[in-house]
């Protein structure tokens, strides 16, 4: 019976660990996430502990553990990604000339990006910088959603990081820290930078490596 309790458990916390990570358009925000990855973990792990503390004859103290547990845990994801800052670093002129841009069409693209340092240890602080242009016939403001990702043979670690930046013409540069988890698995790490609008999607990789 209390395998069986444990099993529901484990699936309403994946259910509620999803359910923190989503926003209503689909893409994930980090400050909502770390809050309401929190507060689910926070009710999930009181279930867990309610049903454990059940099965043991002690269902208030189990809840209240769980609920402690859980809150840590659910908040650890949203919390990797700090100190963003996005600035011009070339104006609209400059731009221009440097994508010999004559008001042909619309150019939204990530120009470069970069890891710093390029070997880390586990709990250190990564800088991803990205440099990308916008350019429109019209000099009009354009939205954009700049999303990282991290990637370890191939595959997502944590949950991926996203801001809206709208611009008018010009080059910019975006940052954000990203804080490695203390039992970060030593190896290559991928940093994959979107850049997505109305007028397309710009995407390119850098990468640091863990001792």
């Amino acid at each position: 019976m209390t395998r069986k309790c444990l099993a529901i458990a484990c699936v309403v916390l994946l259910v509620v660990s999803l359910a923190g990570c989503a926003t209503e358009s689909g893409y994930y925000d980090p400050a909502r996430s770390a809050g309401a990855g929190a507060l689910g973990g926070a009710a999930t792990g009181a279930a867990i502990g309610s049903i454990i503390g059940a099965a043991s004859g002690h269902a208030g103290t189990g809840a209240w553990v769980g609920a402690a547990a859980g809150g840590v845990l659910g908040g650890v994801g949203g919390a990797l990604y700090a100190s963003h800052r996005n600035s011009e670093i070339r104006s609209s002129q400059a731009a221009a000339q440097a994508n010999n841009y004559q008001g042909q069409g619309n150019v939204v693209s990530v120009d470069n990006v970069s890891a710093s340092p390029g070997m880390a240890r586990p709990g250190q602080q990564i800088m991803l910088s990205a440099d990308y242009t916008i350019l429109t016939p019209d000099n009009q403001p354009v939205s954009a959603n700049l999303v990282r990702e991290i990637r370890y043979q191939g595959n997502l670690v944590g949950s991926p990081y996203q801001t809206t930046v709208t611009n008018t013409n010009g080059g910019f540069n975006d940052t954000v820290t990203y804080s490695l988890p203390n039992n970060a698995t030593p190896g290559v790490y991928t940093v994959v930078t979107r850049l997505m609008s109305n007028y397309g999607t710009s995407q390119r990789d850098a990468s640091f490596s863990v001792q």
